[in-house]
């Protein structure tokens, strides 16, 4: 604790220390039939006391958190219900004894409540100190923090359940396995430093080998995940494309049950890509609705608008490519074998053959490989059902094997496992050239040292402040 707790700076740019008792209003600043103020540090229990003077004694014996229904006397505003938890040990949220009172959710009543605590002893909080203390003390550590801030501001659903997966862990678990393993290769490399002289040796080479190289593996899935999915409010993207009228747009509307796409005869008429959002039950999905797959040349509108939905492809987890069933065969996509290639690389592409009431008994093979094929039509909703539910269980295995960051930590994060890679690579090249374990031990420390940035073991005053600052008072 003290290797920070001394140099952290806040907003304001006055040093943080832990010694103080600290208190704000934890809840909005808009009039709530319930509301909270928030207090933690060593003097907790004496200001609990002072305020209210029946439960001095209960509170003094205490020892596990509780909870104690009481009344508190407000000038000009009378008696007011209160109920009191406190922790009196280190076994709370910020690792001090701390306090909540509960109270309704009146601002004027919270503000001299609160001015109550500030007149017994306790000061303001920062923005963000009450989860800083919490960092400190070891009850979280730098990805959880980022969470926090990511649970305050989150705007969906979506956005709210990537954070709280975050604070639960969910990043925090994959890196102490794998730092931990690390560890564990630098112990053994080190004790056969301790003993080279005898020729004892804790690990064999290829095993080191092998160790790396799952390890840079490993680091390099991360990198890939938190990349990929950084942008905590996207949900699952699903592209439509396929060559102009070939149905996208209102498989969109049938899917999304809403007239979200503009539907021509006349081709080129979507220019850009339209987004719409769809939520069956849990699952929830961002339908792009793409300009029409052509060749074309220059740089007019057209042009632009190809551009943009090779854009789009590039970053949508699935692919949907649309072909009518009244289209030929053999020139299904009117593109070059360039651009099919390209299409044949999207990370995931299903076909669907459209329009299938035009033609019911309608079998032809696919023109290019993909995952899954489906026939449908939108005019008699034949064919949409069993597509609906692909994507259901699809986005469904996705939100399990994910791993979503909010944004903050995903920044943070990319250029410190690209440095861990790195080092890691160096390690495993070094251990081929045979060049000592001296200096395979020294890429290890430095790969470890970018793990525990990432993990948030390990901060420097300038992240914290960047993390720190962006907090409300009483979070």
């Amino acid at each position: 604790m003290s290797r920070i707790k001394q140099s952290w700076t806040g907003v304001d740019h006055v040093p943080l220390e832990t010694e103080s008792t600290i208190c704000a209003i934890a809840t909005g600043t808009q009039g709530a039939l319930r509301g909270a103020i928030r207090m933690s540090g060593p003097e907790s229990g004496p200001i609990l006391e002072a305020l209210f003077p029946s439960l001095a004694g209960a509170l003094r014996s205490a020892r596990s958190a509780r909870r104690y229904p009481s009344q508190l006397v407000l000038e000009h505003l009378g008696e007011l219900s209160v109920d009191v938890f406190y922790w009196p040990d280190p076994r709370s949220y910020t690792g001090q004894p701390s306090a909540e009172l509960h109270l309704l959710g009146a601002p004027v009543l919270l503000e001299q409540v609160q001015a109550r605590l500030l007149e017994l002893g306790a000061t303001l909080a920062k923005p963000g100190e009450f989860t800083l203390r919490a960092y400190l003390a070891g009850r979280l550590d730098l990805t959880q923090c980022e969470a926090v801030l990511g649970l305050i501001h989150a705007h969906s659903e979506r956005e709210f359940q990537v954070a709280l997966s975050q604070l639960a862990g969910g990043l925090s678990g994959p890196l102490k396995d794998l730092r931990q393993d690390l560890i564990d290769l630098l112990a053994d490399l080190e004790a056969g430093l301790d003993f080279v002289d005898e020729d004892i040796a804790f690990v064999e080479q290829d095993q080191v080998m092998e160790r790396l190289e799952q390890a840079e593996q490993q680091v390099e899935r991360l990198r890939e995940q938190i990349q990929q999915r950084r942008g905590q409010g996207a949900e699952f993207q699903v592209a439509i494309i396929g060559p102009p009228n070939a149905g996208k747009s209102s498989l969109i509307n049938a899917l999304s049950d809403s007239e979200v796409s503009i539907i021509s005869s006349q081709a080129g008429t979507t220019r850009d890509y339209v987004r719409s959002r769809v939520r069956w039950g849990d699952i929830a999905i961002d339908l792009l609705d793409t300009a029409g797959l052509e060749e074309v040349l220059g740089a007019g509108p057209r042009g632009l608008a190809q551009e943009r939905t090779w854009e789009v492809l590039s970053k949508a987890d699935l692919v949907i490519l649309c072909l009518s069933v009244e289209s030929r065969t053999d020139d299904a996509l009117g593109l070059d074998s360039r651009t099919l290639g390209a299409l044949a690389k999207c990370t995931r592409l299903w076909g669907i053959w459209t329009k299938s009431d035009l033609q019911p008994d309608w079998t032809s093979p696919w023109p290019l490989p993909v995952e899954r094929i489906f026939t449908l039509s939108v005019q008699d909703r034949s064919g949409l059902a069993p597509l609906q539910e692909a994507l259901a269980q699809t986005v469904a295995a996705w939100q399990q094997s994910s791993l979503d960051v909010v944004p903050m930590t995903g920044v943070r994060c990319a250029s410190a496992l690209a440095r861990a890679a790195q080092s890691l690579g160096y390690a495993r090249q070094t251990c081929v050239d045979r060049a000592g374990d001296e200096l395979v031990a020294g890429e290890l420390r430095l790969a470890l040292e970018e793990l525990g940035q990432v993990a948030g073991t390990v901060a420097n005053n300038d992240v914290l402040d960047a993390l720190f600052s962006r907090f409300c008072i009483g979070k």
